[in-house]
C-alpha cells in the first residue's frame, strides 16, 4: 500500500471516499496527476469494503464518478489547449490512434497507466465528438473501477 494512502486505513469512511475521489479525479484532470496512486486508491477502497469500513456499491459509484469527472475536465482542456501541443511527435501518435479507433481507444486508454492522463486531452484536441468521448469515458470508468475494486475486495478475502 502506498504510504500516501496508509493513513486512510483507519480514517472515517467519508474521508476515505473524498480522498480517493480527489486522487482519481486529479489523475486525469491534472497532467502531473500521472504520479498519483489511483490503482492503490481503488485497491484500498475494495479492501476497506471487504473489511466493512466502506460500502462496495458506494465505493464503485464514487470511483466511476471521479474517473468520469477527471476525463471530462481533461477533454475540455484538450479542446482548449491541445492544438498548441499537437506539434509533438508522441502527441501526434496518440491523436492518430484516437482518430482511428475512437471510443475503443478511449476505453483502452483508461486501462493503461500513463496513457490514462493523456487520452482525454488528445480526444479533445482531435475534436472527437463529445457524445462519443463521454460514452467511451463512462464505459471505460465502469470497467476500470469495477475490475480494480473487485481485485482489492478479493485480495482482502485472501488475506
Amino acid at each position: 500500500m502506498d504510504s500516501l494512502l496508509r493513513p486512510l486505513l483507519d480514517a472515517p469512511p467519508l474521508v476515505v471516499y473524498l480522498v480517493c475521489a480527489l486522487v482519481i479525479t486529479a489523475e486525469t484532470a491534472l497532467l502531473p496527476g500521472i504520479v498519483l496512486p489511483t490503482l492503490s486508491a481503488l485497491l484500498l477502497m475494495g479492501f476497506l469494503a471487504e473489511r466493512g469500513t466502506l460500502h462496495l456499491g458506494l465505493a464503485w459509484v464514487v470511483a466511476v464518478a471521479a474517473a468520469v469527472l477527471g476525463d471530462q475536465l481533461a477533454y475540455l482542456e484538450g479542446r482548449r489547449w491541445g492544438p498548441r501541443l499537437s506539434h509533438r511527435d508522441r502527441w501526434q501518435r496518440v491523436e492518430r490512434a484516437v482518430a482511428r479507433y475512437g471510443v475503443p481507444a478511449v476505453i483502452a486508454g483508461r486501462c493503461l497507466a500513463g496513457v490514462r492522463t493523456l487520452v482525454p486531452r488528445v480526444a479533445g484536441s482531435a475534436a472527437m465528438p463529445y457524445r462519443r468521448f463521454a460514452a467511451g469515458s463512462v464505459c471505460a470508468a465502469v470497467l476500470w473501477a469495477s475490475v480494480e475494486l473487485l481485485v482489492g475486495h478479493t485480495t482482502a478475502l485472501v488475506l
